[in-house]
């Protein structure tokens, strides 16, 4: 597809101001891009229309699309499923702030069943195609699968996601945007089908992280009361890389395919080139943290406790197999058990997460490749299900450490791997210093590239 440079959301702010476009030109504009592409890319499940009036705010002009596991008011909510759970019909906290500033919600895009996946495929509807790769159908990444690919669509300029394992920054990084995975207990969470309750994140993708300052400020509690100040602040005095402590997590660069350790290096090279100093880190509970990964997680005790009850039997019957394995093993004995399991896991994150932070003061922040390995092809995960596991287990290697230490991160578009596919620089932080990570992610994009200037 093609890929014109779109107006930013500063660009869309200043020329509605100054009256020098209407916002609901930019808006029908975003529509017919949205279905130029969506035969093709298949990013959305439900497609919107354009406001009856026009909108009004900080946002108007900007159109944002919006992940099928949230409730919005005047759309279904399936969350991968084939039946809309009618429960979750009226918009939640984050997206009225985001249509209270005048974003108008273009569709609901695709995601993984009840987000059980960090590749992106589901097998009751299509799976969204990774835009960078024209002649084969390569996964978008998961379980945010339609945000990414609605963004290069032009379909809107924000993207809303979830991030449990790594939901928000896999497909941002196989499909080249930026992705804020936001810290645990942030951002409210009312009108959004839950997996992990205890992990569970909401987050934001958009093709530079200038943009996304937009909606975090919008959005962020701390900000949401006056986000013009946020945002002029941060446009105004961003963050000097100068003398900045980048702690490198060596151990998560080990392993990578396609020569995405030697871009991430790259880049911290040019970091390092105007003034940023580079410390190598040995992180704590790596591999603790991957091996409670590796058996589940919370998921696997947490979601049966909100899919296995009575009402919703209908939902529980029609869950893929694929889905259904994460917890099908488990006994009524275990299920008991799980709230003294959940707990012995949270004391767990507790113990991760005080040493992570512990290390992180050493630091301005700490980096690594967001992925170690490229979208892989739809046909090669569906050939059989241990493909499918091995490279959805390796996808999410290096994200979900941020989810299961109590940290928040982003990633940030860092060119081309030796596939031709897009790969992500992980900007990782302490719990609660979301504001800092979006000051650092709009600094380091200035000196490394946006997504436009990696792609285009």
């Amino acid at each position: 597809m093609t890929r014109k440079t779109p107006l930013s959301i500063k660009q869309i702010h200043h020329l509605v101001v100054e009256k020098k476009t209407h916002p609901l030109a930019l808006i029908t504009d975003a529509y017919s891009k949205l279905h130029q592409h969506q035969p093709q890319l298949q990013a959305f499940r439900s497609i919107g229309k354009p406001p009856p009036s026009v909108p009004q705010g900080l946002l108007a002009g900007v159109s944002v699309s919006v992940k099928d596991l949230y409730a919005v008011t005047g759309f279904d909510t399936y969350a991968g499923s084939p039946l809309a759970l009618h429960e979750f019909n009226h918009s939640g906290t984050l997206v009225k702030r985001l249509t209270d500033a005048g974003a108008h919600v273009c569709g609901k895009t695709h995601t993984v069943e009840f987000a059980f996946g960090g590749l992106g495929t589901n097998p009751h509807w299509p799976v969204p195609v990774n835009p960078f790769d024209t002649k084969q159908h390569r996964v978008p990444g998961g379980s945010s699968s339609g945000a990414p690919v609605s963004l290069w669509m032009g379909a809107c300029q924000l993207a809303l996601g979830s991030d449990t394992s790594g939901s928000v920054r896999v497909p941002a990084a196989f499909c080249g945007t930026f992705g804020l995975k936001t810290s645990v207990g942030r951002w409210e969470k009312d009108g959004i089908v839950p997996l992990s309750p205890s992990v569970d994140t909401a987050g934001l993708l958009a093709l530079s992280a200038a943009d996304a300052l937009w909606g975090f400020a919008v959005l962020d509690p701390a900000t949401s009361n006056n986000p013009k100040a946020f945002i002029e602040q941060n446009t105004l005095t961003k963050k000097s890389i100068r003398g900045a402590r980048i702690g490198v997590i060596t151990a998560l660069f080990e392993d990578c395919e396609g020569g995405i350790d030697k871009r991430v290096l790259s880049a911290l090279e040019q970091l390092e080139a105007v003034g940023a100093i580079l410390v190598e880190l040995d992180w704590p509970y790596l591999e603790e943290t991957y091996q409670l990964f590796l058996q589940g997680g919370f998921s696997a005790l947490e979601f049966p406790a909100f899919i296995k009850t009575e009402d919703r039997k209908p939902w529980f019957d029609q869950l893929a197999p694929s889905t259904k394995m994460r917890f099908a093993h488990l006994t009524d004995a275990d299920m008991a058990d799980a709230p003294a399991q959940i707990a012995a896991k949270n004391a767990l994150i507790k113990t991760f997460n005080q040493a992570a932070e512990v290390v992180l003061k050493r630091v301005d922040f700490a980096v690594c490749p967001t992925c170690p390995i490229s979208a892989p092809t739809l046909a090669y995960v569906e050939t059989n299900m241990e493909h499918y596991k091995e490279r959805n287990f390796k996808a999410l290697r290096n994200t979900q450490v941020a989810n299961l230490q109590h940290l928040c991160a982003a990633t940030l578009p860092c060119g081309l791997d030796d596939y031709d596919m897009p790969l992500g620089l992980q900007i990782i932080m302490g719990h609660g210093q979301d504001q800092q990570l979006m000051q650092w992610s709009c600094t380091v994009e200035s000196i490394i590239g946006d997504a436009q200037h990696h792609y285009n």
